[in-house]
């Protein structure tokens, strides 16, 4: 305790990781988790892998490439022995592993407590929107380590940088984020070349090339031992071109006009600002420009901008830092003094860890609720209690997944679309939005699949198109969804 109270700076920094807890600790409320457990609980009933589409009535038997079937498995597993609690717990459990390996790679050089503390808080919530129990947050985590081992083989510390192609094995079996191993390679392969071009009499730069690309050459090896073999690279390939780039939200560039996204914007702009206070190294200007990139293609690359750019974030604001402390603050404090802040720190430390552990817990104690306000759970349970109505549902895009997990394998109640969007296809895509922004040919599209029952969200279009069309009758309505069979007697036209 004496030490602390001599030395007292580092609970700054982890107050930022603490105040962090509220930020990560999030409930299970992706609209892929559902679809994501159920195919881990098939897989782990049937012993075999998840090779053609199994919940639609549209798409069904398609060849699927599934490029995280190690996490769905994980998740039934978690699931299984903890219910949602733990999956989140687990979930929150992995996020925050991530800072503290983002803060690992800070403490290879000089950084401000104050400073790193502010950083990771303002990391946390930059990627509000993005954090959550999902296979991506596997790719969070193993790029901040790989970040880690290149930052200290760069600076000749240490070798761990080969064993990278052990962690591609694991990676690119829980998620197909893997590939951005190869990326963060790129740029320190570029960086170290463009040492060597600007200092031909250091050979350091040259002999690390030469190791690294040994290095990702066994991490591609590494990728293709995977089930799906060289597909899954193609699989990635295709994501990236697909119709869901400008049908899924999360695909989207951000919108900073949306409050979740304010922290993203000002950890950009600190970042620019950073860059003043004093030069940075090549190394880091290419993770910045690269993680950047990234972020403002698509939201949910936004983790990736986290774990590449917090520690160049700390370093260079460190900087600015310093000079504004030996301005207005004593090069050296008394001992008492030094013993006043230490145990002010030390109170707000546990102040900030109790209030953190409680908003956590407030939120995850609001799992119910929220399923409940996000999913149909009450049309679900009418459907379960009307196992006669329908045949053929068209559903709302996002909801697929809970529905194919509460009904499956019920023939009756194969979705129409559901979350995987790749394995959906673009005319599929294409042809749910146009029921959902009520294209001319809406209707068409609903007799052509012979859609007899519709589950969409209360006080949609569709919603108020099909209340005032004969050719359906609304029988469920709540303030989440409503049902709607097609009118006896009416068929499609």
């Amino acid at each position: 305790m004496s030490r602390f109270l001599r030395r007292p700076w580092w609970a700054l920094t982890t107050m930022g990781l603490l105040a962090m807890l509220p930020i990560i600790v999030r409930r299970v409320g992706d609209p892929d988790y559902w679809w994501h457990e159920l195919t881990g609980r098939i897989m782990w009933q049937h012993a075999a892998l998840a090779r053609t589409e199994l919940y639609t009535f549209t798409v069904q038997g398609t060849p699927w490439t599934d490029q995280e079937y190690l996490s769905q498995l994980l998740i039934h597993a978690l699931q299984s022995a903890g219910g949602l609690l733990l999956v989140s717990l687990a979930f929150s459990a992995l996020i925050w592993a991530g800072f503290w390996l983002i803060l690992a790679r800070t403490r290879q050089r000089a950084y401000s407590p104050f400073v790193a503390g502010a950083a990771l808080l303002l990391a946390a919530g930059a990627g509000f929107a993005v954090w959550g129990p999902r296979p991506q947050m596997f790719d969070f985590v193993f790029i901040s380590v790989e970040l880690y081992w290149i930052e200290r083989f760069v600076d000749q510390r240490s070798r761990a940088v080969y064993a990278l192609p052990l962690l591609t094995l694991l990676w690119a079996n829980l998620h197909g984020g893997f590939v951005f191993c190869y990326l963060f390679l790129a740029v320190t392969l570029l960086g170290l070349a463009l040492r060597r071009i600007a200092d031909r009499s250091d050979a350091a730069p040259s002999r690390q090339l030469r190791q690294l690309l040994l290095v990702g050459a066994g991490c591609v090896v590494a990728g293709l031992l995977t089930p799906n073999g060289p597909a899954l690279f193609a699989y990635v390939w295709r994501t990236q071109f697909s119709f869901q780039l400008d049908f899924v939200a999360e695909w989207a560039s951000p919108d900073f006009h949306k409050a979740t996204l304010l922290p993203l914007e000002a950890l950009i702009f600190a970042l620019l600002v950073g860059f003043v206070w004093q030069r940075p190294r090549v190394h880091d200007v290419l993770l910045v420009i690269a993680g950047m990139a990234l972020a403002l293609h698509s939201v949910r690359f936004i983790p990736i901008l986290v774990t590449a750019a917090t520690p160049v974030l700390i370093w260079q604001w460190t900087a600015g830092w310093s000079r504004l402390r030996d301005r207005v603050q004593r090069s050296e404090w008394p001992a008492r003094e030094r013993g006043w802040a230490g145990e002010a720190l030390l109170m707000g430390l546990v102040a900030v860890a109790a209030g953190a552990a409680a908003l956590a817990a407030l939120t995850l104690h609001g799992q119910a609720r929220a399923t409940e306000a996000n999913y149909p759970v009450g049309a679900a349970d009418w459907l379960g209690s009307h196992p006669a109505v329908g045949t053929r549902l068209f559903n709302e895009y996002s909801w697929g997944g809970y529905i194919a997990y509460r009904f499956y394998p019920t023939s009756t109640r194969r979705v129409f679309i559901y979350g995987e969007a790749e394995l959906m296809g673009d005319a599929l895509l294409a042809s749910y939005a146009d029921v959902n922004q009520l294209k001319p040919d809406w209707q068409h599209v609903l007799d052509e699949h012979r859609v007899d029952y519709v589950v969409f969200p209360t006080g949609r279009p569709l919603d108020a198109a099909l209340t005032t069309s004969p050719r359906w009758r609304r029988v469920f309505e709540d303030s989440v969804a409503s049902i709607y069979i097609r009118t006896p007697g009416l068929p499609p036209q």
